[in-house]
């Protein structure tokens, strides 16, 4: 049985919002999506309950979803060569800040940017809830593997030299909390890099209710640049830039992004441009989202 909550602000912990957008999802709920008046922070409320969406990253087909499901990815494995190329984009930014040391990717998957990160000479280590994703990049990629989320761990302070969370915080149902935690268990001098829907973004506006990262039954929060920074600064992180950030992709994983929302459009794309033998060459594509970059000092 699903069950709801009601929340505060994630930020300035007000209970003072305005109505942004109502949506029934794929499953037939309906959900608010409303905006601080104090601090600006877009965020679902009332939500499912964190167990409840626990449960939905546990399953085994979170990362193997079909066309009518609206949470989680399509074929995570079948795209590993563009989430490759942009997991070494992301460790070429955290280099030309950080020495190569210890480095924690949070919502790992199945363990690509760390495959990627060894062989650059860091030392990685990831976390991940889906039991199929943990014991593929344990068994087959030999990585450590961490299976509970971020606070139960109990890291030591000053642990990391760089955390990455690639399109995880907005999943939290205490962003906040899993941000203090960051800082802590960074060193001194330590890089925090995120990837995240960016709620400022004009493909948001001009989307509106139809935009690809509107998923209220597993993003529960829709920063913007002013927001996330706000939130990290509170915790005694210096924010080097929160902008927008492209993707790499191609035409075939647009196409099949496409088949969730008008799946007629995406067969006449299919037949057409997927046929085509550049349909599968990479690009960047700013599809909504942002990157930021803070440092522990």
């Amino acid at each position: 049985m699903q069950t709801t909550e009601t929340i505060h602000c994630a930020i300035c912990d007000a209970d003072d919002t305005r109505v942004v957008f109502r949506k029934r999802a794929a499953s037939g709920a309906d959900y608010t999506v409303v905006q601080c008046r104090h601090c600006g922070l877009v965020y679902v409320n009332p939500r499912l309950s964190q167990e409840t969406i626990l449960g939905t990253y546990r399953d085994p087909s979170y990362f193997q979803r079909r066309s009518d499901q609206f949470t989680g990815y399509s074929d995570y494995t079948a795209d590993r060569e563009l989430h490759e190329l942009f997991f070494r984009e992301q460790l070429a930014k955290l280099e030309q800040r950080v020495p190569k040391g210890r480095i924690l990717d949070i919502g790992c998957a199945f363990g690509y940017l760390l495959h990627e990160a060894r062989q650059r000479g860091w030392k990685p280590e990831g976390i991940e809830l889906s039991g199929r994703a943990v014991a593929y990049a344990r068994d087959e990629l030999k990585l450590k593997i961490h299976s509970a989320p971020l606070r139960e761990n109990q890291f030591p302070a000053a642990t990391f030299n760089a955390v990455i969370m690639n399109d995880v915080i907005e999943h939290y149902g205490h962003p906040a909390q899993e941000v203090r935690e960051v800082y802590r268990i960074l060193a001194p001098g330590g890089a925090y890099l995120l990837h995240t829907p960016n709620f400022a973004s004009w493909w948001r506006l001009l989307m509106r209710r139809q935009w690809v990262h509107l998923k209220p039954e597993e993003h529960l929060y829709y920063f913007a640049p002013a927001t996330i920074s706000r939130l990290l600064r509170h915790y005694g992180f210096e924010v080097v830039y929160a902008r927008s950030c492209g993707k790499v992709t191609n035409f075939n994983y647009i196409i099949g992004v496409l088949k969730k929302y008008s799946p007629a459009v995406a067969a006449i794309a299919q037949h057409t441009v997927g046929k085509l033998p550049w349909a599968t060459t990479p690009f960047h594509f700013r599809g909504g989202g942002m990157e930021i970059l803070a440092i522990k000092r």
